[in-house]
């Protein structure tokens, strides 16, 4: 960036343990990042906390008491704490009781271990009867260990995603 004399940087969705975006957080050159708040530089984020709340509103009013959440990595990283906290809080404002099992730390893309906390999640003595997942990508991995299991979304189970990747309206059935 210095070499080309550019005078600053949106920075979207990149890989912010890379040695070279972590030069670039770290140098004098004016950056705004998005979807991702570092180094006290300027972000424009979305609003999760809102999101969580909508989402956990909705599935509790079409009958769900018992929801899981597997969540994304690092709870420090501020778009996980806000996602967290904001589904912690929903579902007390609801009166839901989420048990402690219920709420898994996973990973916001990887899919093999996304389908291992579905089993687990699906093998307790009472299992959810609705999982959200920390993104769509997730959420499909989650259906797809479900399909192997025998279950059918959403007449066994319901599944919820965040974010609203193309491709999730293109499965069957579309994520919530």
């Amino acid at each position: 960036c210095k070499f080309k004399n550019i005078d600053g940087v949106i920075l979207a969705y990149a890989n912010y343990q890379d040695q070279q975006i972590q030069e670039l957080l770290n140098s004098d050159i004016p950056l705004v990042t998005v979807d991702y708040r570092m180094n006290k530089r300027s972000a424009v984020c979305f609003d999760y906390a809102e999101g969580i709340k909508k989402l956990v509103s909705y599935v509790y009013k079409m009958g769900h008491q018992r929801i899981a959440y597997i969540h994304g990595e690092d709870k420090e990283h501020s778009n996980t704490y806000d996602r967290l906290k904001s589904f912690i809080h929903t579902t007390e404002e609801l009166g839901i009781k989420v048990p402690k099992e219920y709420i898994i730390e996973g990973k916001y893309i990887d899919a093999e271990l996304t389908r291992k906390h579905t089993r687990e999640l699906l093998k307790l003595p009472v299992p959810p009867t609705c999982i959200m997942y920390p993104n769509d990508y997730s959420a499909i991995a989650g259906m797809g260990e479900m399909s192997r299991l025998g279950m059918r979304v959403p007449d066994d189970i319901s599944v919820v995603g965040y974010d609203g990747i193309t491709i999730a309206n293109v499965v069957w059935p579309e994520l919530t």
